[in-house]
């Protein structure tokens, strides 16, 4: 009669934050403030907020939004933030900057809503999420920085291959 096939890792109580499962699943928008400079250099406060009158700001419903400007000009802060109070009744959340940057925010905020501190307490865990370019590089900063206080060991990777970053007493 032949032994069961024992599963090593499963029994070893390691645990696996894969952190793909944090990554937000709604749809990002960004507005080009380059699209609102007059004659490609300035942005005028009058014809600013006549644009703003008139923009559509429905495709932006229940989106999360990044205002950014493509072009090396100075916008004032105004600009943003009059975009922004617009902006605010439809979407989800706004943010001044580049489409990488509201993704790591927007990761770090589902990261503090949704990961379980207390489930990992005293646990040998692994940070996987290898290979994924969708995957913000701070997400695993993030993640690090959260766990390391209350994992037993924290490893990089998977069970099968890994790198040990800490190793709690």
């Amino acid at each position: 009669m032949q032994k069961p096939i024992r599963n090593k890792v499963a029994e070893a109580g390691l645990i696996t934050v894969d952190l793909l499962d944090y990554i937000p699943k709604e749809n990002i928008k960004g507005i080009d403030l380059k699209d609102w400079l007059i004659n490609g250099l300035i942005i005028k406060e009058q014809d600013f907020k006549n644009k703003l009158d008139n923009f559509d700001f429905f495709p932006f419903e229940n989106c999360n939004v990044y205002i950014y400007c493509s072009k090396d000009v100075i916008i004032p802060v105004w600009a943003f933030l009059l975009l922004q109070v617009k902006l605010n009744s439809v979407a989800n959340y706004v943010f001044f900057g580049t489409k990488a940057e509201l993704n790591l925010i927007l990761f770090k905020k589902s990261i503090d809503n949704d990961l379980d501190l207390l489930s990992f307490k005293g646990k040998r865990v692994f940070i996987k999420g290898c290979g994924d370019s969708s995957l913000p590089l701070g997400a695993f900063s993030i993640v690090s920085e959260k766990l390391t206080p209350v994992v037993k060991s924290l490893f990089y990777g998977e069970a099968c291959s890994n790198v040990p970053l800490i190793k709690n007493m």
